[in-house]
């Protein structure tokens, strides 16, 4: 015999009411929720999982208002913490739980909430999703205003990785690797890269891996010029570096290094104060 909770969420996914219904879920079913209706999600937070779990077994936990949500796909849309909370308490949680939304709204759900762009990319299935939110948005910023410091909303990210950049993401394995090693942002790194082999292919890739391999004779030269800058001012700078002075040393450098010109440091270090460079 099923429990009485997932009996009602069962029949409820498939009538769905027009008014949240209070149920009390039991740790079983909030574990078969999490098991079979939670594909795609965003990843769980274990903080909030343990603050609820705490709350649960002490009896602080009460019915807010909060709600559980399941779309019309009867996948789990919001609620995961919560019902992990529950399960690892091992006590049942009274809730609101609201049944027929349509997933595509899961960008629109909880806006007071930090469901951020790299979230939501997440739940939409892609990889990498916040090396992928921070490239999407320095392609958008080198497109349109670099200077830009607004916020880019969840689904305008979602629309560009779907729409305006379908091609990014074999990018962000370059930039995670140049992270991994130079500690550079693995998006905006991504992101440089992406626009420099838009403009030629073949370059760019060799730009890479004399980036990766540290080679730096003859027209890698600039790399090196380019490396030690920017250590020289992130060290002179606590430890941080400006996004965007960090974009104007490293396109400044690929345009030298594309035009096959010597290059010198002395022209990385105008970068810091000229406008960004289009690039070539």
């Amino acid at each position: 015999m099923i429990p009485e909770a997932e009996s009602t969420i069962l029949e409820n996914l498939r009538n769905p009411p027009r008014t949240s219904v209070i149920i009390e879920i039991d740790p079983a079913t909030a574990r078969k929720i999490l098991y079979e209706r939670n594909e795609g999600n965003r990843p769980r937070k274990p903080n909030k999982v343990q603050q609820f779990s705490d709350a649960l077994v002490s009896g602080q936990w009460g019915l807010t208002g909060d709600t559980i949500k399941f779309g019309t796909d009867g996948q789990l849309l919001d609620g995961q913490n919560r019902l992990a909370a529950c399960v690892r308490a091992n006590v049942s949680i009274l809730t609101h739980v609201v049944f027929g939304i349509d997933p595509k709204l899961f960008g629109r759900m909880d806006i007071g909430k930090p469901r951020n762009a790299a979230d939501v990319l997440h739940i939409a299935g892609f990889s990498y999703a916040s090396t992928l939110a921070a490239a999407l948005r320095w392609a958008y910023l080198l497109d349109t205003d670099p200077d830009n410091r607004e916020t880019l909303q969840p689904e305008f990210v979602l629309n560009l990785a779907r729409e305006r950049y379908p091609d990014i993401q074999p990018f962000l394995k370059y930039g995670r690797e140049i992270n991994t090693q130079f500690a550079h942002p693995a998006g905006q790194t991504a992101a440089l890269i992406y626009k420099f082999s838009k403009s030629d292919d073949a370059k760019a890739k060799d730009f890479v891996r004399a980036w990766k391999k540290g080679e730096r004779n003859g027209k890698y030269k600039i790399i090196e010029e380019m490396q030690s800058l920017l250590y020289s001012q992130k060290a002179n700078n606590n430890n941080r570096i400006h996004e965007l002075a960090r974009a104007k040393v490293i396109i400044k450098t690929w345009n030298i290094f594309k035009l096959n010109k010597k290059g010198t440091k002395t022209q990385l270090q105008a970068a810091f104060t000229d406008p960004i460079d289009q690039i070539e």
